[in-house]
């Protein structure tokens, strides 16, 4: 009963959306408003609709229905109940029905919120999100199932999975276990990780909406952009939020040493966020000024793409990593969405283009004015997207090529790619994070930008000079370093200049501050989220550039000394834990001189399955669980590479400043918060022409 109400509701969700698409489109073309109307409720139905099916599947997986495949998949009688609630997404049809669910979220909360305010948007808006929705459902319902069953078939040696009952005596086949979640995801940080990632990317489809919508009507003015502001910085928050877990998920669960391994998923999941970041900072030129229309509409349909791109490369097999699903039909179905959706962006894109409706006030006043800095600032996050797509795709590209007989060898672009080519533009991005927010608007000049830096780059140099004093000699790193302090010291000299200018008037310095915060918190979000960038910064700078890695086999009593910590090796023990993996678990004491600083258990975890054939436990995945001692100036950081008996050979790394990730992220996020968070005054929109209308007699 509960695959046949999976079953009905994943499919009358999707002849909603099909609907709510044709009706949308026809409602506009003939204006007919009630034909709109039908339209948005069709829309709005999918949400509960598809509610059901996530709930019925839940209900599937914590009662261990393994007549359903999925449920057989992804859990079995070990696994915690914990993990039966978070395998809805351990998967690949789990995941897409979660995608799909997610998508009609937005949707239906953005058909409640803007259906009055942006009523002319509205029939192209619920087109463009309901073609997502249907495709999405079109792979659930048709190719990924997650309510398929088993299915005892006559004549078949192997139970057969299937949406319906095969022809003939067929019976549901109830296995007594399943296979169980794949261990890798038995972190809570990747149990958080994919549904912060299904949000971002599910949300940046709302702005993308509206985009379209405008370009459709016409409508291209600012009222698109403050539609959509805020569901841009929901998608982005929850993207960053994602990112910012599936780092501490590698660092923890991985075993390596780093969070941060330009994967080629990893990379899928940052594209949107590189040119999302530049839609936001864009957005806000066009609301102030009426400026960089066209590239507004270009940033956010490249968000868009790239969010498709992103959900191809983790579920169509073309590309390897560890975060990407097993290879599967839906592939080339993506694929061609993806080029549809981009040939018909485009193509509208260009046409709005040539016939001058996406024109504003485009004229610079200065090149240093504030304006003039977001259009180069965009450039970069453009260029960054550029080369860190290349890399990624590089290899499937030239795959293809070469088996088109186009070119003759294959281009394979490891992670040492991509330090050299993105640092310039991370260069670029700190010194514009730091000179934008003290450039004036319209008219501004050199000397005015540069008294307003002097202070940060003084107080920055003098960080430098302090790093070089006590001992920094590494040119790369201090120039980090720098950067980082300028964008940093200048970001608090506009907070601090606020505040200033509130205490002249009577205010007390706390006061100050957060009326500040509370007359603008777009603007003032906007500077904590650069401040978060900047302590992530620190940290980046510190554990790339001044890591250390020993690797050592020790006896129990044995010591390593790595940058002034001393393991000792104490003895090896098993554990089994209570879903059924093998520990094996190493006793270690830190030493910071003589001081004992902390006890460490770095081990092994080894999960098992049971092969039906041989009767036995068969071992399926090996991972290396760190043990760390952990302060604010970096992580000593040990894990087992290799065990024989006793003997233990452990690699041990020093992490400086790894922390600063962590802590910049958790600054991030609360600044993206406070930014979302309404302001007590609306920002006021300063709307300039293009050009100035004849008195009489012009069009």
């Amino acid at each position: 009963m509960i695959a046949e109400i999976g079953i009905v509701t994943t499919g009358l969700a999707f002849v909603a959306a099909l609907y709510a698409l044709v009706a949308a489109v026809i409602g506009a073309r003939a204006r007919r408003p009630a034909l709109v109307l039908s339209a948005r409720n069709a829309g709005l139905a999918t949400f509960p609709l598809l509610t059901v099916a996530c709930l019925a599947l839940i209900y599937a997986l914590l009662n261990h229905e393994y007549s359903i495949s999925y449920v057989w998949q992804t859990t079995d009688n070990a696994t915690p109940t914990f993990y039966l609630y978070t395998a809805l997404w351990g998967s690949q049809a789990g995941s897409l029905l979660f995608w799909s669910w997610l998508m009609s979220a937005f949707t239906f909360a953005a058909l409640l919120i803007n259906w009055n305010s942006e009523r002319r948007l509205m029939p192209y808006v619920i087109a463009v999100t309901m073609a997502t929705l249907g495709f999405f459902l079109v792979l659930n319902v048709f190719i990924e199932n997650p309510f398929a069953r088993y299915w005892l078939v006559p004549g078949e040696m192997q139970p057969v999975s299937s949406v319906f009952r095969p022809a003939g005596n067929a019976e549901v086949f109830h296995p007594a276990d399943g296979t169980g979640l794949n261990p890798l995801l038995r972190h809570l940080g990747m149990v958080i990780h994919p549904p912060m990632l299904y949000l971002g990317f599910t949300g940046f489809v709302i702005p993308f909406a509206f985009a379209f919508a405008a370009l459709a009507t016409g409508q291209l003015g600012a009222s698109w952009i403050r539609a959509t502001r805020a569901w841009a910085l929901v998608a982005w928050l929850f993207l960053s939020l994602g990112l910012l877990l599936g780092g501490r998920w590698a660092y923890d669960v991985l075993g390596w040493g780093g969070y941060w391994g330009w994967d080629p998923v990893e990379n899928a999941a940052l594209l949107p966020w590189l040119t999302g970041t530049a839609f936001l900072h864009s957005a806000v030129v066009q609301e102030k000024r009426g400026m960089l229309k066209f590239w507004n509409m270009l940033l956010i349909i490249l968000t868009f793409l790239l969010v498709i791109l992103g959900t191809f490369a983790t579920r169509s097999g073309v590309v390897s990593s560890v975060h990407a699903f097993a290879e599967s039909e839906i592939g080339a179905p993506m694929f061609t969405f993806l080029a549809a959706a981009a040939l018909i962006s485009v193509l509208l894109l260009v046409w709005r283009q040539e016939r001058g409706d996406l024109r504003g006030a485009d004229h610079l006043d200065s090149i240093f004015s504030r304006e003039s800095l977001f259009l180069l600032n965009n450039w970069m996050f453009l260029g960054l997207t550029v080369v860190v797509l290349w890399g990624t795709w590089a290899e499937a590209i030239t795959t293809i090529l070469v088996d088109l007989g186009l070119r003759d060898t294959i281009i394979n672009l490891g992670p040492s790619y991509f330090p050299p080519v993105v640092r310039p533009f991370l260069i670029g991005i700190f010194i514009l994070m730091g000179l934008a927010p003290l450039a004036a608007w319209r008219r501004s000049t050199a000397q005015r930008l540069g008294r307003s830096s002097l202070i940060p780059f003084l107080l920055a140099l003098a960080v430098v000079i302090g790093l070089g004093i006590t001992g920094v000699h590494n040119v790369m790193a201090l120039l980090g370093f720098g950067l980082v302090a300028f964008a940093g010291f200048a970001t608090i000299a506009e907070i601090a200049k606020g505040v200033a200018a509130r205490h002249r008037r009577g205010e007390g310095y706390w006061a100050a501050f957060t009326n500040l915060i509370g007359r603008d918190r777009h603007r003032y979000g906007g500077y904590f989220i650069h401040l978060g960038i900047v302590i992530m910064g620190l940290g980046v700078v510190g554990s790339t550039s001044f890591q250390q890695v020993t690797q050592q086999t020790l006896n129990p009593g044995d010591r390593l000394t790595l940058g002034g910590y001393t393991l000792q090796y104490n003895g090896l023990f098993d554990a089994q834990a209570e879903d059924g993996r093998r520990m094996t678990i190493a006793r270690a004491t830190v030493y910071r001189g003589d001081k004992i600083v902390d006890h460490i258990r770095p081990r092994r975890d080894t999960f098992y399955t049971f092969d039906s054939a041989t009767q036995s436990l068969t071992p399926t995945t090996n991972m290396s669980i760190p043990g760390a001692h952990s302060t604010l100036a970096g992580d000593f950081y040990a894990i087992i590479t290799f065990w024989e008996g006793n003997t233990v050979t452990f690699r041990v790394y020093l992490n400086p400043l790894i922390n600063f990730v962590w802590m910049g992220g958790i600054i991030l996020i609360l600044g993206t918060i406070v930014a979302l968070w309404p302001s007590r005054q609306p920002m006021v929109a300063l709307q300039t022409a293009p050009a100035a209308a004849p008195a009489s007699g012009g069009r």
